[in-house]
């Protein structure tokens, strides 16, 4: 459940990050940096501290793309996006955060609401978990087809972010994984932290 291909910015991400910062009039405070919220492996669980992608930073979100498990307009009013994985010696689990950094606290809302909707719209692909709330708003789902069939999910807002955690090989199907509630709590956390 990849919400979209990576792209790897090397060399110049930091760059093209102050430089999306200063277009879109924002500064380069860390308020608006979407790769300070993402989780360190110091903070993972015992069975998930390879770092299986860096941090990076991706391009400016004006040239963003829309994919299958994106929504149409995520990226209006962001600033930034980050993106981070950890994974176990036989890579059976992963977890795989992105991080969005909006203009401020009204556009991220406006944005979640476009990534639940999309979540929600896709029954055949994913089913809603009930359960614990992350951040100021959540939702948690489960993929049910395919190579992403028991592999969960997170959507949440905090404050001026828009996150998703997606934890592959948890194998629940009817609740929230503890592992994958454990980390969604620290990245809304993170994320609230810097806004």
């Amino acid at each position: 459940m990849w919400f979209g291909k990576r792209q790897k910015v090397q060399g110049f991400g930091a760059v093209v990050l102050a430089m999306s910062f200063a277009l879109a009039g924002c500064g380069t405070s860390s308020k608006q940096s979407a790769e300070s919220v993402l989780p360190s492996a110091g903070s993972m669980p015992t069975e998930l501290k390879t770092v299986t992608n860096k941090p990076s930073s991706t391009l400016p979100p004006k040239k963003c793309r829309s994919t299958a498990d994106k929504p149409s307009g995520w990226c209006v009013s962001a600033v930034a996006e980050s993106h981070v994985a950890y994974g176990n010696g036989d890579r059976s689990k992963r977890a795989v955060f992105d991080a969005v950094a909006y203009h401020n606290d009204t556009a991220a809302k406006k944005a979640f609401r476009k990534w639940k909707a999309s979540i929600e719209s896709h029954s055949s692909k994913y089913r809603i978990l009930n359960g614990e709330k992350f951040g100021t708003e959540s939702v948690a789902f489960v993929g049910t087809t395919g190579t992403s069939r028991d592999d969960q999910g997170v959507v949440l807002l905090a404050g001026s972010f828009v996150g998703t955690v997606d934890y592959r090989g948890s194998g629940k199907q009817d609740a929230v994984d503890a592992t994958l509630g454990t980390m969604s709590k620290t990245f809304a956390e993170r994320m609230q932290k810097e806004s």
